[in-house]
């Protein structure tokens, strides 16, 4: 899911706001020489593993203009940040838009498959799953 976003840092260091959460840092090492701002909502065990990064503490909610003084303070050139489906980056997304920064953004992963039903009897069938329950 975050190979493309990674492939698309290959090239000249720059100032990469990475705005996904501490779990999904560690593909980034594949291109050290970014300098890294990271923003977590708690101090991690253990050092994330890019050599160049600087660590904010930090829980939101975040603003707009939060956000625009953070990446202006880190001199900030170009933001990474994931789709969650909420309006959790809408600042992160206001303030780059601000600053003229480019953004990648990392698609939602798919949905898994369904099981769609068409009926009060196929859904009553469906919870049911066929389970004798000695009732």
């Amino acid at each position: 899911r975050y190979r493309g976003a990674v492939a698309a840092l290959a090239g000249p260091s720059q100032r990469v706001m990475l705005a996904l959460g501490r779990m999904h840092v560690d593909a980034f090492a594949q291109q050290p020489q970014h300098d890294y701002l990271l923003r977590f909502v708690d101090t991690p065990d253990d050092p994330p593993p890019l050599p160049r990064h600087r660590l904010v503490v930090d829980r939101g909610p975040f603003d707009a203009a939060g956000d625009t003084q953070l990446m202006r303070d880190h001199a900030t050139e170009l933001v990474v940040c994931k789709n969650a489906g909420g309006s959790g980056a809408a600042a992160k997304l206001v303030a780059a838009r601000t600053l003229g920064l480019p953004v990648i953004m990392i698609d939602r992963p798919p949905l898994p498959a369904r099981h769609a039903v068409d009926s009060v009897d196929a859904v009553l069938d469906w919870l049911d799953h066929g389970a004798d329950r000695g009732v």
